[in-house]
């Protein structure tokens, strides 16, 4: 578990084995970990926010007015937007599931009746990235949210403007934290400089 205010050293992974660990998911019938890693990416929310939401927070719903547990004391709720695909892809896990009580947690654990722990959740991860071979090393639940941010500032050719929106998302006190924080890399700075001529 990470230091409160440190920036933890999970990897974000490419999109691509992002999509590939989601289809293995639901190929192998692992839906409520499905679940997990597509609302932990598309929301870009930490662990601690994951636990805690309940099916009638997500399901069918066309905008997602979330609290943030780190947040909380300083910000104003976020407003998400859900795509319609996003909200189909919710509501066929759901189904896929059984269609649980609405008011249960999505990542509820029936042997304790409350959600499964963080130690858990990132055990799961972490057996997953070695079936599924996904090629980072620090991979845990938190991977999904860095996922996220480098998802944005790919699609957004790297800009300014992409942090910039990254930052306001996440929240962070500063865009270095942001920089910090998407894995941007001292390699990937020095290339600027490269890519100079005169």
């Amino acid at each position: 578990m990470s230091r409160k205010g440190s920036i933890t050293t999970a990897e974000p992974l490419s999109f691509e084995d992002f999509n590939r660990l989601i289809n293995a998911l639901e190929m192998e019938k692992e839906y409520r970990w499905q679940l997990f890693c597509i609302v932990s990416f598309y929301f870009a929310l930490r662990i601690t926010d994951v636990r805690n939401l309940r099916w009638s927070e997500i399901l069918n719903k066309n905008e997602v007015i979330l609290t943030e547990h780190k947040t909380r004391k300083k910000c104003k709720p976020r407003r998400i937007p859900v795509k319609q695909d996003v909200r189909d892809m919710i509501a066929g896990i759901y189904q896929n599931m059984d269609s649980p009580d609405i008011n249960q947690l999505l990542l509820y654990n029936p042997k304790n009746r409350a959600a499964y722990s963080i130690a858990h959740i990132n055990e799961s991860m972490r057996k997953f990235r070695d079936k599924y071979r996904i090629p980072i090393r620090n991979f845990s639940s938190h991977s999904f949210r860095k996922t996220f941010g480098r998802y944005v500032y790919e699609i957004n050719n790297r800009s300014a403007e992409s942090l910039i929106l990254l930052n306001a998302i996440f929240r962070h006190s500063s865009l270095e934290i942001t920089k910090v924080y998407i894995g941007l890399r001292q390699d990937e700075i020095n290339s600027v400089y490269e890519s100079i001529k005169f």
